[in-house]
């Protein structure tokens, strides 16, 4: 593979995980906590839907774990 195709895959590799970032971030922000108590699940504020907060942290880490190793490179 030359050169032009490792960036460009590289590139291609970077903008989706910058989508799938803003999509979880995106996500996160419309969750309703309980106020009540300390959980790891919270509710979507518009479909109701439970999530577990610590997959979706781990997820996100990971994510930016994989951005960052794609900085270096």
């Amino acid at each position: 593979m030359g050169e032009y195709d490792v960036a460009l895959k590289k590139m291609h590799r970077v903008d989706s995980i910058k989508k799938q970032i803003l999509q979880y971030e995106s996500l996160i922000s419309k969750l309703v906590e309980e106020p009540d108590y300390e959980s790891h699940y919270a509710a979507h504020k518009d479909t109701g839907l439970v999530y577990d907060k610590r997959i979706l942290g781990d997820n996100l880490a990971r994510l930016n774990r994989e951005m960052d190793e794609l900085d270096e490179s």
